[in-house]
């Protein structure tokens, strides 16, 4: 393979070569960003994540309490003078966390998502899942809730509403089923969505796969036109030509 011979080709074309180049970078930018009247703008949006972590659990705090019920003396009633918010039962903590499984789903239904429609546009996604201990695998009653948007304050902004419209929900559904405050499962919110990062960045794969296509356009279309016009291969030839009439008058 004699690169001199392609070089000399490609120097002898060099003002197609250098238009081609200037196409093929024109035409990776222009698959990246578009020219409008509102001005230049990318093609393609970023999309940026916050997440909210919320807390499945129940009126006075059990996870500071030992007893699943208030300790009782003989005759039944509370011992030590507890209070009625002291006698708040405690349930299951197993309970909570096959609660948080049906609240991650609940997040994304129709009712939830009916209730943030009623603030506004929803303009990106949610995405709610239920925790696990990364050691052991234990489902926690935990729930992160994720809002997408293409943009960090439209992320944030998307996060609170869906976290709003779940604990709307949810209270609103315990109060029309009176269920008693007591009883009532509540969904605390641990972390808020303070920051957003990047989710997908804008990809760059288009404008390579542009630019080496044009580039490559250009270089094919270099050599289609030495083909046609073999200056190179002229010259070889009548430079072998002597060579071979003397050799031949040698022989003779």
């Amino acid at each position: 393979m004699d690169f001199r011979l392609y070089a000399s080709i490609l120097w002898r074309f060099r003002l197609i070569v250098a238009a081609g180049l200037v196409l093929a970078i024109v035409a990776a930018a222009l698959s990246v960003v578009r020219i409008g009247p509102g001005g230049v703008g990318y093609r393609q949006s970023e999309l940026w994540a916050s997440t909210a972590r919320l807390g499945v659990t129940q009126q006075g705090f059990p996870w500071g309490r030992l007893f699943a019920q208030p300790p009782t003396s003989a005759d039944g009633s509370v011992s030590g003078g507890a209070s009625g918010r002291d006698q708040i039962p405690i349930a299951n903590p197993d309970r909570f966390n096959a609660l948080a499984i049906l609240y991650a789903e609940l997040a994304t239904s129709d009712p939830v998502r009916a209730l943030m429609l009623g603030d506004g546009p929803v303009r990106g996604q949610i995405v709610a899942t239920p925790l696990r201990d990364a050691d052991s695998g234990v489902l926690l009653p935990l729930i992160d809730l994720t809002g997408i948007s293409d943009s960090p304050e439209g992320s944030v902004a998307l996060t609170s509403r869906g976290v709003d419209a779940l604990q709307r929900y949810l209270e609103t559904e315990q109060s029309s089923n009176e269920v008693p405050s007591s009883d009532r499962v509540v969904l605390q919110e641990l972390t808020r969505p303070m920051h957003a990062q990047v989710f997908r960045p804008r990809s760059k794969t288009m404008a390579a796969v542009v630019f080496l296509a044009v580039a490559f356009a250009t270089v094919a279309l270099v050599f289609v036109l030495e083909n046609l016009r073999p200056r190179f291969r002229n010259v070889d030839e009548s430079a072998q030509t002597p060579v071979s009439s003397a050799a031949r008058r040698r022989t003779a």
